[in-house]
């Protein structure tokens, strides 16, 4: 496992890989594909790819195949790029676990392609060859401009091998020699703005208004559900979603039991939990901390049914997880607990700073952010929560909720005892 640091953000086409014998891999695997693409470039076998004509354009793909957050933060960059090219039909190829989520996205179609690096065989994930067999598929279909967004070699070549003409794409893990257009990155960014700017890259910039998530119907849905829960008339409603997603973005359910307290003392507050069937045991563990009994949906929505609940709470609390970029998207206010990941990057609600509408609470720590997810610390797993989130303090996050309620909700609270 890989000691302590501090991430070092990557601007421009270098390597993104943090572990070192990683790295040598992929470079050893990389380079004959460069050799290659050289040799055949220097005789003029391979030339420069012609202009972008978009008015030509017919055929899209977009690979976006990682996790439901990652996908939520393209959606700007596919409402840009569907106003680029209306003529064109766009497809976009999404991991099972994140079709639900791209039912609204600004496309003409939606395809699963579950990638067996991003996810696991229970949650659909199939193997390498499978994908390859229906990117090549898509030969049929000339695809004209195709994109991957993740920034993956894999994709890389999964664009290749559907013969799209124009392949736009990040480097940044090899693979450079497989694309037409190689996208500088820039680790400073939110991937939110990185994903405009690979869309920018190939049909210049745009500035489309925001994707709305959810239909009309999934919206009255949400109301509806609140009406028939009863906790229409017991607002303010504060959504708590404990699960991170890994134990190692997790903040301690103690915690979290002791700022949805106060919230309840002082505002009357509502705690409703929400999370996936998986999230249940953590939901009760959560639950048994409480003084007041929370209403726990964990596990009852599917997850555009808990987006449309989302978009009814006055505060959404969570650590760095997908519901929490849906609560930004769907502009309800949230805090956001942030430990090992960079917030500059994984943050869709903006800035994050204190006073605004959606915030992230983290700790300064010389390590942190490290963004050591995949492949955390080993004494970061020992003692999970590690200590970037253990430095996170109930009063922070407690504040910033309060605040939320009074200026953004108006609702009147009273002020906390001091012992």
């Amino acid at each position: 496992m890989p000691r302590r640091r501090r991430w070092t953000p990557v601007r421009g086409t270098g390597s993104r890989v943090y572990d070192p014998v990683e790295r040598l891999l992929l470079g050893a695997a990389d380079l004959p594909g460069r050799l290659v693409a050289g040799a055949l470039r220097r005789a003029g076998l391979r030339p420069p790819a012609p202009p972008i004509d978009l008015a030509s354009v017919r055929q899209v793909l977009v690979l976006r195949l990682d996790r439901i957050g990652d996908v939520i933060m393209s959606l700007p960059a596919l409402a840009d790029l569907r106003a680029a090219v209306p003529q064109a039909r766009i497809r976009l190829a999404v991991g099972r676990w994140s079709a639900e989520v791209a039912r609204t996205a600004p496309v003409d179609e939606v395809l699963v392609w579950s990638a067996p690096w991003v996810g696991r065989s229970a949650e659909g994930a199939g193997g390498l060859a499978e994908l390859a067999r229906r990117a090549g598929a898509l030969r049929h279909d000339r695809v004209d401009l195709a994109f991957d967004l993740q920034g993956d070699v894999r994709a890389a070549l999964l664009l290749r091998l559907t013969g799209a003409r124009h392949r736009v794409g990040y480097a940044n893990t090899g693979g450079g020699w497989l694309l037409t257009h190689v996208v500088p990155l820039d680790e400073t960014l939110s991937w939110v703005e990185q994903n405009r700017r690979a869309v920018a890259a190939a049909v210049g910039p745009r500035d489309e208004p925001r994707v709305d998530l959810l239909t009309a119907e999934e919206r009255e849905f949400g109301r509806r559900l609140v009406t028939d829960l009863g906790l229409a008339s017991r607002r303010p409603l504060v959504g708590l979603h404990p699960s991170g997603g890994r134990t190692i973005k997790q903040w301690d359910l103690g915690r979290w039991a002791e700022v949805a307290a106060r919230l309840a003392r002082e505002f009357q507050a509502t705690i409703v939990l929400t999370g996936s069937e998986a999230d249940r045991p953590l939901a009760h563990a959560l639950g048994r901390l409480m003084p007041l009994r929370p209403v726990d949906l964990t596990g009852r929505l599917s997850l555009r049914e808990t987006m449309a609940l989302v978009a009814e709470l006055d505060l959404f609390l969570s650590p760095d997880t997908g519901t929490m970029h849906a609560a930004c998207a769907l502009g309800t206010p949230s805090v956001t607990v942030f430990g090992p990941s960079d917030p500059h990057r994984y943050f869709s609600g903006g800035t994050g700073a204190s006073g605004s509408r959606h915030v992230v609470v983290r700790a300064e720590l010389w390590c942190s952010p490290c963004n050591l997810i995949r492949k955390p610390p080993g004494e970061c797993v020992a003692d999970c929560p590690p200590e970037c989130l253990r430095l996170v303090a109930v009063d922070d996050v407690h504040r910033e909720s309060a605040r939320i309620l009074r200026e953004v909700g108006r609702f009147a609270g009273r002020e906390p005892s001091r012992a």
